[in-house]
């Protein structure tokens, strides 16, 4: 029986995921912080799409629980890992705490690229295998009053990449994703502590849709909304000054 992996699956862009998995009718293997919400995102797949899914409570931040996870995982057949676990800070970078700052770095950065390097050695074992490592459009520019969080993104649309690029001819069963989203109608914005005022943001389960969809079909960048789109492709043709100054603009508009 197969799994696919979703990590930061308890809520936003990781439980839509899951429910567009659960939809085409994979199993899962569902990996969060909150037992209880895991728990209850279990009873739901199972009962509408009669589906096996296996929740795991990891704190991914937490880098010796990275290999214990992975171990967790040896008795089901991993085809598929989706590295969603993640959150921004929002602050002027002076002021934010290193703690806050390092946590994010391991949960953002280090786990996705131990995560990564695991499974991906057990999919050329199989000669078979799915990752899909989410990042952001924020990975296109960097990002004044969330440094952090741009330069995190940046290194995951990076990493994949070059990740897809090396494995494409030797290991073509093997396909490696990056999935860049704007900003999302989740929590995420709470978290980091951001409001953005009168703007329509598209759901989670729309950019789940789209980005399961075009990950089957091996598209190596995923970016949902046209209008995503077009924005990373002006930014390619303004000075990275100015694209830095509209950056800061707009962010200093969100506290």
């Amino acid at each position: 029986m197969d799994y696919i992996i979703v990590t930061g699956a308890s809520s936003g862009i990781g439980e839509a995921l899951s429910y567009e998995l659960a939809h085409r009718g994979h199993n899962l293997i569902v990996v969060a912080r909150n037992r209880y919400s895991l728990d209850t995102l279990k009873k739901k797949l199972e009962s509408t799409y009669g589906i096996q899914v296996i929740p795991m409570n990891f704190d991914l931040s937490q880098l010796e629980q990275i290999p214990k996870l992975h171990e967790a995982c040896r008795p089901y057949e991993v085809i598929g890992l989706i590295n969603n676990a993640g959150y921004g800070l929002y602050g002027a970078f002076i002021e934010l705490d290193l703690g806050a700052e390092r946590n994010l770095i391991d949960l953002n950065i280090t786990s996705l690229h131990m995560l990564s390097k695991l499974f991906l050695k057990d999919f050329i074992k199989r000669e078979r295998g799915y990752l899909l490592n989410v990042s952001s459009t924020a990975a296109f520019q960097a990002g004044p009053y969330m440094a952090s969080y741009y330069a995190s993104k940046a290194y995951v649309l990076n990493l994949t990449e070059a990740i897809a690029e090396e494995l494409k001819h030797s290991y073509p069963n093997i396909i490696v994703s990056v999935l860049c989203p704007g900003p999302v109608a989740t929590n995420f914005q709470k978290r980091a502590k951001i409001i953005l005022k009168n703007r329509r943001l598209p759901t989670a389960e729309e950019v789940a849709h789209y980005g399961v969809k075009h990950w089957f079909r091996g598209k190596v960048l995923i970016i949902p909304k046209f209008s995503n789109r077009l924005l990373i492709f002006g930014n390619r043709l303004l000075p990275r000054s100015y694209g830095r100054y509209l950056v800061k603009k707009n962010q200093l508009k969100k506290k």
